[in-house]
């Protein structure tokens, strides 16, 4: 029997040449086999190896290092930021933060608005005041609750201590920033009206930020909260940069499949920026004395996984159970023996090529069992 190397459903009794793409028939057998293997194999000769491209490596038992190479994007630390909010419906008299991305520092006049029950407020706090000056008693629990009412809508303690000594409202209610950081939203102009439903603005914190790197769904039995990684900074020639796993998202992206964890950074030299994506390594630890076989070697199906393994000049197709991957290897918990050799470059024209000669799938003649915890 004749088949094209790179057609094998293109067979014939005589020599000749391929309808398809014009190679040579090469002569080739089926047969059964009564060695190892306990079914037929397909029987290729040494010509029609070399013509298919055929490569071949042994299962081997070797350690893996479990190791995962991806990139991560650099975003703000969403602990780190705080939103602006007034207590007390009104209309911005004077902004002092004009645009996005300015930087302040805690203390610093972020906006001024004038709030008419703020001013009641007041009022109501300087005539209690005034009732207890004058002796009287019953003031004091009046002075509190006005006191605490202030607080409520938003005075600070500078504020109503300024209150107490002027004995004059402030019409102006200044609102100061309460921590270092650049503003990343600004949803108010001056002369604007507010309410304490309008976030106005959100001052983030850059000295620490997230870096969130994509895992691949195949890969999320290796994670773990902790285990080291390390990122690199290309821009800066930086390389080898130390942090952990701080958090691993508990969802996969329907449209990626992968999942995503969180490494936070310190960022104290601010030489990172939102949206930069760098080169990260996540290190889960070793899994060793494990069967292995090259991960081109594994050939996958709605059925399972399968191997070709080849015996001198006999291909068989052979079930396995695979686990872990890494370093371009894949372990083999069952259905392969140490030693036995399977097929990793042009096992996709020999799979073909027993399918359609109706090839019954092979036993292996050792099966060995991998657990790992």
């Amino acid at each position: 029997m004749f088949a094209c190397p790179m057609h094998p459903h293109i067979q014939q009794h005589e020599a000749g040449t391929c309808p398809i793409c014009g190679m040579n028939l090469v002569e080739k057998a089926i047969a059964n086999n009564n060695g190892a293997s306990s079914g037929p194999s397909v029987n290729v000769s040494g010509q029609m190896q070399q013509a298919l491209g055929i490569r071949t490596e042994p299962a081997t038992k070797r350690t893996l290092w479990r190791f995962i190479e991806t990139f991560g994007q650099v975003q703000y630390a969403e602990d780190a930021i705080h939103h602006s909010h007034i207590r007390a419906e009104g209309w911005i008299e004077q902004l002092y933060v004009r645009s996005l991305g300015q930087r302040v520092k805690a203390g610093d006049k972020l906006f001024s608005y004038y709030a008419p029950d703020l001013l009641v407020a007041q009022d109501d706090f300087l005539q209690a005041l005034s009732v207890i000056e004058r002796g009287n008693s019953s003031g004091t629990s009046l002075l509190q609750r006005a006191e605490t009412r202030l607080r409520l809508l938003g005075l600070t303690e500078q504020q109503i201590t300024e209150l107490k000594q002027t004995r004059k409202s402030l019409y102006q209610i200044t609102v100061y920033a309460h921590q270092d950081g650049v503003v990343t939203k600004l949803n108010v102009r001056d002369g604007m009206f507010i309410n304490p439903s309008d976030t106005l603005m959100e001052i983030t914190n850059i000295q620490q930020v997230w870096l969130v790197a994509d895992v691949a769904e195949s890969q999320q039995n290796w994670l773990r909260l902790g285990m080291a990684a390390e990122f690199d900074i290309p821009s800066q020639q930086r390389s080898g940069i130390e942090t952990s796993v701080a958090f691993i998202y508990p969802e996969i992206n329907a449209i990626s499949r992968t999942s995503q964890v969180r490494l936070p950074i310190d960022n104290k030299q601010l030489q990172l920026q939102p949206n930069m994506v760098l080169p990260v390594r996540l290190y889960g630890g070793a899994l060793r004395d494990v069967l292995t076989v090259p991960k081109q070697a594994v050939m996958l199906s709605a059925t399972g996984s399968r191997v070709i393994v080849q015996s001198e000049q006999q291909f068989s197709i052979r079930p396995v159970e695979v686990g872990h991957s890494a370093q371009q290897f894949v372990e083999i918990r069952s259905g392969l023996a140490a030693g036995e050799t399977v097929v990793t470059s042009g096992q996709f024209l020999l799979d073909a090529e027993a399918s359609l000669s109706q090839l019954p799938v092979s036993t292996p003649a050792t099966t060995e069992q991998h657990q790992h915890d």
